[in-house]
């Protein structure tokens, strides 16, 4: 799959929407483009493996007052939908609010992408209510801010699904291998 726009070519500093982190932008009539992009690109995709898979973003702003500062694989919530505004804070809009997945450390208050379809760590509570597995169990987002939880296949999921795991939760950091379905918001 090529990289494709869903509008208008969106412009990211560096070239690289997974390292975004900019404290303004060059266009801003850009803030809220999704897009669709291979990173890295040109690279043959691995199984198990974020590298070299399509991946959809959005291009959005972090929010300056939050509590737990954006990092690689952090779950972000909307703040304000309407204005692209993202948190880490769970409790502010709500579980259900869920904008994407960071890709990186983001100063709060800075421009950044979320992603939000195909292959991403993310970012797991300690203790999962389910073991992650390569079973494609629901990933769903948790009361922890910045983290999200695991439920077994087959169980009723009451809050949004943000995608399902595709292997093993990493111990070392706590986080799992998900294909990421979150909502888009227009």
């Amino acid at each position: 799959m090529p990289n494709a726009w869903f509008s208008q070519p969106v412009f990211i500093p560096g070239g690289d929407p997974e390292q975004m982190n900019e404290p303004s932008l060059l266009y801003p009539g850009q803030l809220g483009i999704r897009f669709s992009y291979i990173q890295p690109p040109r690279v043959l995709p691995t199984a198990g493996s974020e590298e070299g898979q399509p991946k959809s973003f959005q291009l959005v702003q972090s929010d300056s007052s939050m509590s737990v500062t954006p990092y690689d694989s952090a779950v972000a919530w909307w703040a304000n939908r309407t204005g692209y505004l993202v948190t880490t804070n769970a409790g502010t809009p709500g579980r259900n609010q869920v904008a994407g997945i960071f890709k990186t450390a983001v100063v709060p208050g800075n421009f950044c992408c979320v992603q939000q379809k195909g292959l991403a760590a993310v970012k797991i509570i300690d203790a999962p209510t389910a073991a992650p597995t390569a079973a494609g169990l629901h990933v769903v987002p948790s009361t922890t801010n910045s983290k999200a939880d695991v439920l077994a296949s087959g169980t009723a999921y009451t809050f949004a699904r943000i995608g399902r795991t595709m292997g093993v939760m990493n111990a070392g950091d706590n986080t799992c291998l998900v294909d990421l379905d979150v909502p888009e918001v227009m």
